[in-house]
């Protein structure tokens, strides 16, 4: 369930995302920071796609080093799989926090 606040802004070459989120029972603060290099394809991804995938793993709330690890490689996986054929010139770094 989403408590309602969710931001997610642009800027210059890239996005932040804060988002709090109600998963299993208990509030979880989201940040996140993806610079966008090269073009924002990367950057737009992830923040699309990194903590709706973080709050729906099984794990997150009683293992969540694991869940992150494991959930960085999909969504990694999943946007290189959606982009094959596609000129490479994207990339971002992701800052992010849970808490």
């Amino acid at each position: 369930m989403d408590i309602p606040f969710s931001r997610v802004k642009s800027f210059h070459g890239g996005f932040y995302e804060t988002r709090i989120l109600e998963v299993d029972g208990q509030t979880v603060a989201f940040f996140g920071v993806f610079d966008g290099h090269g073009g924002l394809r990367t950057a737009e991804c992830l923040k699309n796609n990194l903590f709706k995938n973080l709050s729906s793993h099984p794990d997150f709330i009683n293992d969540p080093k694991t869940a992150t690890v494991e959930v960085f490689k999909q969504t990694d996986a999943d946007y290189l799989n959606e982009e094959k054929g596609q000129q490479k010139d994207a990339g971002s770094t992701a800052t992010t926090a849970q808490l």
